[in-house]
Parts: structure tokens; C-alpha cells; sequence
């Protein structure tokens, strides 16, 4: 049996992405959906070590290495537990990353090391990335159910994040057509406004509160992102499609739309104002079915707000191409639709 050894969590070898919280250097917390840790390692195995903080009885977390994707459930524990991932690679460089499949509502883990061969080593990975882009959404951008492939537009199947991948979303499916650092910070169910959407009943907890929080769960406490961390080229908010829950015709009274849309404003404009009027903004909402209504209102928080760097996209099949959560297929066409935007927006 090949002897091993761990690595720990603060080596510089390893590289992060996402709101991550690092106050115990040793075993930071992975929050949100796609928060991802990578580096290269040599040897011939390689299993990681992760506490997980479950909120389900039962999830998964995913890793790839080079280039095949696997997938482990975790389970309740107090103490780290040992997963190990492949054996009997070949000799050589290898590169692994270690992924969140799935939003904070569902778990946080800590990762508290990466474990390889006794005579192996890590290495950073060196990778050099072209741009920064930041997500706030729903569960759409969170890439939930998403491996229901057999369910392209139709309802969901029954599920319990069994089919969710954040690999898969088209979030994470646009930084790599476009090389790009990415922090998704998407969240299943969650409105624009508090007090509506499904995340966190019956407080319901809106993006206008979680977009500024590093933890953002209340049952594992809430607590503060620090901005200068991270500083996005393009920043894409998918909002609005569950702020139709509990009244759907609220949008329609004046007085409440236009307290939505004042909400939206005020959410872009100081983001725009914590990264110095230098990030370009997309709003949009996705493929999933929604009212018209919505994206009207939006197109109206464009026209006020009348700055350059904040522009309104509507994919192709807007709010019209599946009743349920859009599969790995529908991601990838809002994935390829929006890196040509911003492939057009740079020039």
C-alpha cells in the first residue's frame, strides 16, 4: 500500500476562487456554489480531507482531475474525514481542483488538506486568467439540477441536489470559455428584495442583503465580505425570478415596483462605487419561464441608472425555454451567448 501524506490547506501551492473564508488558514470554509481550491501534485494518488457542515442530511462535493470530473457524498461528521479520489495515475504532473457542487443552503465543508503520496509534491498550477467576473443570482446561476439532463424543458424531476452541479452552470461554463477568475455568489430560491423569493423562510433573506456577506447562511451565521479581496471586470446579476413568490402581482402595484426597482438600483450603484465605476455590468434574467413583467422592470432600472457600463442582455429563448431548471444543454447556450457579449462589449 503506497504510503501518504497530507498537505495542508495554507500551502502556496494551492490557488482559491470564491467568497472563502479564511480565518482558520488551515481549514477554510467553502460557502458559495463553484468556490473552488486547484493545484498541481505529482505522484500516483490523491484524496482530499473535508469537515463538512451539513444543512441536508445528505450532498455532494465534486472534484477534477486532469480533466475528469468525480463526484462524493458527504455526510454528517464532527471531525475531517478522509475521501480519496483516484488511484494508480500515472507517474508524473497531475492537476487537481477540489469544487463546491452547490449553494450555501445546502452545506459549508472546510477543506483541510489534500492528501498524496509520500514522495510527492504540490505545485501552483501557474495559471494565468484573463479577466475577473462576479455572479449574483438564483438557483439557475448556482447550476441546481442541471444533470436532470433527460429533463430538458420540461418541470424538474423530484430531486434533493442529487442533480446539482455548479461545474455545469452557465456561470462557471462562461469563465472557462472566457479564462476567467470567477466568484459565483448565487443562492437557490433567493429574490432581489427581502421578504420575498424561497431562501430562509419565513424571514426569506433577498440578495439585497446577502451580496455583501462572505457567510450568508443564517444557520451558520452571517458575516461580512471584504470587497478589496476580489475586483471584477464584468459583473452579471440574474435576479428577479423568484421575487414572484408569495404574490405574484405585487410587480404590478407602482408603488411596490417601484420600490423593487429603487432596491436593484441601489445594489448596482454601490457595487459600481466599491469598484470604482471600473466593472461592467450585465443584467439579465435567464431561460427559465418567468412573466415578461420582470424583464420590463429591468430594462427600466437600465434606462435610469444611464450609465456606460451597465447594459441590459436578453438571451435568445428569454424566459421562454423551460418550465424547470435549464440542463447542462441550456446552460451552455446562455453560456455561449454571454461570453459573445462580452466578446463584443470589449472590442
Amino acid at each position: 500500500m503506497t504510503e501518504r501524506k497530507i498537505v495542508s490547506p495554507s500551502n502556496e501551492a494551492f490557488s482559491y476562487m470564491g467568497r472563502i473564508d479564511f480565518e482558520d488558514k488551515d481549514a477554510p470554509l467553502f460557502i458559495y456554489a463553484g468556490s473552488m481550491v486547484t493545484a498541481k501534485f505529482t505522484g500516483t494518488s490523491v484524496g482530499m480531507m473535508i469537515l463538512p457542515q451539513l444543512i441536508y442530511k445528505v450532498t455532494w462535493i465534486g472534484a477534477v482531475v486532469d480533466g475528469i470530473q468525480y463526484k462524493f457524498e458527504l455526510n454528517n461528521s464532527d471531525t475531517p474525514v478522509y475521501i480519496p479520489i483516484v488511484d494508480g495515475l500515472q507517474p508524473g504532473e497531475h492537476t487537481i481542483t477540489i469544487f463546491k457542487r452547490t449553494a450555501g443552503s445546502h452545506h459549508y465543508f472546510r477543506f483541510c488538506g489534500l492528501m498524496i503520496d509520500s514522495g510527492a509534491e504540490v505545485i501552483p498550477d501557474g495559471h494565468k486568467y484573463d479577466m475577473n467576473i462576479e455572479v449574483y443570482g438564483d438557483s439557475v446561476s448556482a447550476g441546481e439540477v442541471v444533470e436532470a439532463v433527460y429533463y430538458c424543458e420540461h418541470c424538474d424531476p423530484e430531486h434533493y441536489s442529487q442533480y446539482d452541479n455548479s461545474w455545469f452552470s452557465y456561470s462557471l461554463m462562461l469563465a472557462r470559455k472566457l479564462n476567467a477568475r470567477i466568484h459565483c455568489n448565487a443562492q437557490g430560491g433567493i429574490s432581489l428584495i427581502d421578504g420575498a423569493g424561497y431562501f430562509n423562510p419565513p424571514d426569506y433573506i433577498g440578495m439585497q442583503t446577502a451580496y455583501e456577506q462572505m457567510s450568508y447562511e443564517p444557520h451558520f451565521g452571517i458575516t461580512k465580505w471584504d470587497f478589496s479581496r476580489f475586483t471584477p471586470d464584468y459583473v452579471i446579476i440574474a435576479l428577479g425570478q423568484n421575487d414572484a413568490n408569495p404574490d405574484p402581482k405585487r410587480i404590478y402595484d407602482k408603488e411596490y415596483r417601484e420600490k423593487w426597482k429603487s432596491t436593484y438600483k441601489n445594489m448596482v450603484s454601490d457595487l459600481d462605487a466599491k469598484y470604482g465605476g471600473n466593472a461592467r455590468f450585465i443584467l439579465i434574467t435567464t431561460v427559465l419561464m418567468h412573466e415578461p413583467i420582470w424583464d420590463e422592470a429591468i430594462d427600466e432600472v437600465v434606462a435610469e441608472l444611464d450609465k456606460d457600463n451597465i447594459r441590459r442582455y436578453k438571451f435568445r429563448r428569454n424566459g421562454a425555454a423551460t418550465p424547470g431548471h435549464p440542463r447542462i444543454p441550456e446552460q451552455a447556450e446562455m453560456a455561449e451567448e454571454l461570453a459573445d457579449f462580452i466578446r463584443n462589449w470589449k472590442k
